[in-house]
């Protein structure tokens, strides 16, 4: 943090309105996680599986790097001293530096963008990424060297991602590589000093491993296609978030532990089923009743 940022963030505080913190507070839920599950199902089961599986585990990479230097750089958030507010602190969770949902965006359509060359997704990976990280400042969530940050770690992932993903021809060891890499940091954060601001990033791990474990199955024993009428394809999508949506909130229900270690590991196996659903248990589930 430098010395004039929270300077920046109490000039955009003073600036809030009613109606810019509605609008703001939208233009940030397109860095969140159910926005990108939405969005995954909808490139998964009616348009391309393979591009989805791309963006999605490119961003999910991305954010395993973010959840990691929160966990070392352990910045607090920049409402923490009450110096200034946050509008939706919900959002605000784990610690500041890099931004998560800047990061997340700015992975996710730039991933798009290099895949598919086109000059309007580029102008639009943009526009939405710059929309997003001013979101999180205006919303006093995080300073500007934390939106900064998060863009280029994510842009550049984005980059070397998609090289990877051309270069090598078996997919599952890219992906396996990332999730024996993050594993370590699953023990480490869990013994030394863990609490509930490392949440996110056993989130992140879980939805590692169940993407693996999905894709894996889906190429095994489904090998579900993009085929069939548009109708079909669609009620797959509405299908799939209903059944995501309702493991995800269900298992927060019946995964509720007061203790610490406890809670991190089931987070991280809540979004393993969570991602596991929409990658091998839906397929499977299309195919048997032939939608």
């Amino acid at each position: 943090m430098f010395p004039n940022e929270i300077t920046f963030l109490q000039t955009l505080e003073g600036m809030r309105t009613e109606f810019l913190n509605k609008l703001f507070e939208f233009v940030t839920m397109f860095g969140e996680e159910t926005l990108l599950i939405v969005f995954v199902c909808v490139i998964y089961f009616v348009f391309d599986k393979m591009l989805a599986r791309r963006i999605f585990f490119i961003t999910a990479a991305s954010l395993g790097v973010n959840g990691i230097v929160k966990n070392f750089a352990k910045v607090p958030r920049p409402f923490a001293d009450g110096t200034i507010t946050c509008v939706r602190p919900d959002t605000a969770t784990g610690y500041s530096f890099p931004s998560g949902h800047t990061q997340n965006v700015a992975t996710w359509t730039s991933a798009f963008a290099v895949h598919l060359k086109k000059w309007w997704v580029t102008v639009a990976a943009i526009v939405l990424t710059v929309a997003v990280g001013f979101s999180r400042m205006y919303l006093g969530a995080h300073y500007p060297s934390d939106v900064i940050v998060g863009t280029v770690i994510g842009v550049l992932f984005a980059i070397f991602g998609n090289l990877a993903y051309d270069k090598i021809e078996n997919k599952n060891i890219i992906h396996a590589a990332v999730v024996i890499a993050y594993a370590p940091f699953i023990v480490f954060f869990l013994f030394s000093g863990a609490n509930e601001l490392y949440a996110d990033f056993y989130k992140l791990f879980g939805m590692l491993v169940g993407f693996l474990f999905g894709v894996m199955f889906d190429d095994k024993y489904v090998k579900m296609t993009c085929d069939g009428a548009i109708w079909k394809r669609l009620l797959r999508v509405v299908i799939s978030v209903v059944l995501v949506l309702a493991v995800k909130e269900g298992l927060k229900l019946v995964f509720d532990f007061s203790n610490i270690q406890l809670s991190l590991i089931f987070d991280g196996v809540r979004y393993f089923f969570v991602v596991f659903t929409i990658l091998g248990f839906c397929p499977w589930l299309f195919k048997k009743i032939k939608i």
